[in-house]
């Protein structure tokens, strides 16, 4: 069987010219762009939706300031007695070395200096005698190493010597025990340190006014009053063979709590 070749008609021509062309390009080009898509609604302020960057938790130690205006920093000083006089609001600052309080009102900051003052001298002097007698106890203690090993004839005189200065070094040693059984001269250095604290607070208050932000002027007068009333207590419970009584307000609980016992029965 033959092979049959198919040839276009002679009007294939024509009849593919009457067919239009389309042209992509341009009917692309004639269609309006659509319209760009909404953007999500950003979140709300506090919402933790749209930010994944976690909020840094604050911290609960740090503890907030605020300043005092010029009417409550007046009060304060005057509250604590640093002002010269009622009229005039000069601040008052230690001049004498040997007595700080010097030249202060009667107030809390007079107080305050009185005693960190008494506690500075008790502190140095006791250590000034304590240094001494350990001195003085080496150096008895190495004439009668002198004296021991020294042989001569007069051996009563060298027995009465070596005697006497035992004795001496004897009580020395009670007196240097008796001061370290007391815990001196250390607990009047921590009691001199108790009342610096408190110093340093009022100082800081009269010198940038600045106090704790969710307290009021009566507030930090009562804070400062009470410190002062914890130091002199600290110094107390601190004394050997001293009887300290329980705090005010455990006595109001015990006495309310024996009345509502009173009352059921």
């Amino acid at each position: 069987m033959a092979a049959t070749t198919i040839y276009p008609s002679k009007n294939s021509s024509s009849h593919r010219s009457s067919i239009p062309r389309l042209n992509i390009d341009a009917a692309m080009s004639s269609q309006p762009a659509p319209a760009p898509a909404p953007a999500p609604p950003s979140p709300k302020p506090g919402s933790s939706h749209g930010s994944n960057t976690p909020k840094k938790p604050g911290d609960p130690k740090k503890e907030t300031y605020r300043q005092l205006s010029h009417n409550e920093w007046a009060q304060f000083c005057r509250g604590i007695g640093v002002f010269k006089d009622d009229e005039s609001e000069e601040v008052v600052r230690p001049i004498s070395l040997w007595w700080p309080p010097k030249g202060f009102r009667d107030g809390l900051y007079q107080d305050v200096l009185v005693e960190k003052t008494k506690f500075t001298y008790f502190f140095h002097i006791v250590s000034t005698i304590t240094w001494a007698l350990m001195l003085i106890q080496i150096a008895m203690s190495a004439v009668l190493t002198a004296l021991g090993s020294v042989a001569t004839s007069s051996a009563v005189k060298e027995g009465t010597a070596i005697t006497s200065i035992a004795a001496m070094n004897t009580c020395v040693g009670g007196i240097l025990a008796l001061l370290h059984n007391s815990g001196l001269p250390a607990r009047y250095r921590s009691d001199r340190n108790e009342f610096y604290k408190l110093e340093e607070h009022l100082k800081s208050i009269v010198d940038t006014a600045l106090v704790p932000a969710d307290q009021d002027i009566n507030e930090v007068l009562a804070d400062c009053y009470t410190m002062f009333r914890d130091a002199r207590q600290t110094v107390l419970n601190n004394i050997p063979a001293t009887y300290t009584t329980a705090p005010r307000s455990d006595k109001r609980l015990a006495e309310r709590a024996s009345r509502m016992i009173d009352s059921k029965k």
